[in-house]
């Protein structure tokens, strides 16, 4: 029987259908956002909608009603990032069975656009101000694990649907190490899900190789003080006591002496009064006589807060004047995978149509296909080029990241 010509929404359905199978850490996230975008034939970059999150609410022990005002919690979720793959696609190549155009074309187009998709998703780690792991240090035994599990449970995460994805040496080395066994199980899933190894403390684990690597900032000084005392809901720490020109770069931990973390939802200081740890939202290189003002994550609420924000409260205490800052993120300059330990819900991967030209299937071919359920949309384009007297394909996917709520995220470095 001949061969079909294959047209370019069938080759969009083919590679929506390789898209889904090739990714791995952007199939475990929260795709629900495309559905608070609302546009007729598609999307530009750059469009962005306002999304509200779940309220917080903490118990009260008494018969009388006293109700506090909500705190609104609300987020941007933009889709900021269009990535191709581009090659020329003869009317030959038309002609083949879809399997053998995708086995030689399609798929090692997808392949590529995956592993972007990942990659820019894994580098969401810079908003994520939980982590355990010793810099330098290839995780191997079940401490690594648990730790992360501890964090979570700390921040009053659920339990359920929690995910962990390694870089290839820390899942080669767990794999070789105390997790052989339960790394080693359920085969058939591993064959169904891209990059699944095993569950255990509660998480499925994945092994992606585009996870990133966090560069520490030069510095002379691993400590300084805080400056003058925070307020409640503060974004900032002021610092003191650090080396002029020492750098503290977007995705360092800090933490300050005696400023605990705290479980949100009962206000109990986290046991063995572990330290709040803080990430740098923005670089910051310290100034003359050794002072500057840091940009950090999560907003500091202490338990004095208004009664409003308590659902929210972040520490035991305000950061005080003189209180010791320590950079835990490793040392100065060094470099560290960033692996990570999550719920869903921590970080919003939202994919659209690309927006239909005018010319589509007239000077331009034109193909798309959209899974609702998996939030994934591909388009597939053919045009002529006079001036280079060339006809280019191309596969697009128009998507954003965001980090929603980072509190459901735990950073385990390498």
């Amino acid at each position: 029987m001949a061969n079909v010509l294959l047209t370019h929404d069938m080759l969009a359905e083919r590679a929506l259908f390789d898209l889904k199978n090739e990714l791995t850490f952007s199939r475990n996230v929260f795709t629900g956002y495309r559905e608070e975008f609302h546009a007729v034939g598609g999307f530009k970059k750059g469009n962005s909608v306002r999304v509200r999150l779940p309220n917080r609410f903490r118990a009260k022990k008494a018969v009388t009603v006293d109700p506090i005002e909500l705190e609104e919690r609300n987020t941007t979720v933009t889709v900021d990032i269009q990535a191709h793959v581009a090659f020329a696609l003869t009317g030959q190549q038309l002609t083949f069975e879809i399997e053998d155009l995708s086995r030689k074309v399609i798929k090692p187009a997808i392949i590529a656009l995956a592993n972007q998709v990942d990659a820019d998703g894994l580098a969401e780690y810079v908003n994520i101000y939980n982590m355990v792991g010793s810099p330098g240090t290839t995780p191997s035994d079940f401490s690594f694990l648990t730790a992360a599990a501890e964090r979570l449970d700390n921040e009053a995460i659920s339990r359920e649907g929690r995910v962990s994805v390694l870089s290839p040496k820390a899942h080669w080395s767990m794999a070789d190490g105390e997790l052989k066994f339960v790394f080693q199980q359920n085969m058939v899933d591993t064959l169904i899900r891209k990059g699944f190894i095993g569950r255990f403390a509660l998480m499925d684990f994945f092994m992606d190789q585009n996870v990133v690597s966090h560069t520490v900032g030069t510095r002379v000084s691993d400590t300084g003080a805080v400056a003058t005392t925070s307020s409640e809901g503060a974004t900032t720490l002021a610092l003191k006591g650090f080396t002029e020109n020492d750098q503290i770069l977007q995705g360092d931990i800090i933490t300050v002496d005696s400023v605990a973390g705290v479980n949100p939802i009962s206000g109990q200081v986290w046991e063995n009064a572990a330290l709040r740890q803080f990430v740098a939202t923005a670089d910051l290189t310290i100034g003359s006589g050794g002072t500057g003002t840091l940009s950090i994550s999560p907003k500091i609420y202490s338990s004095a807060a208004n009664e409003d924000f308590l659902p929210i409260q972040t520490v035991n205490d305000l950061p005080a004047a003189n209180d010791v800052v320590a950079i835990v993120s490793g040392a100065s300059g060094s470099s560290h995978p960033q692996n990570m330990f999550f719920h869903p819900h921590a970080f919003a991967l939202t994919m659209v149509p690309i927006a239909r030209p005018m010319s589509a299937n007239k000077s331009v071919m034109w193909g798309s296909a959209t899974d609702e359920d998996l939030g994934l949309a591909v388009t597939v384009s053919t045009d002529w080029n006079s001036v280079a007297f060339s006809e280019n394909t191309r596969i697009d996917v128009l998507y954003g990241w965001d980090t929603i709520e980072p509190e459901y995220c735990v950073r385990g470095t390498g």
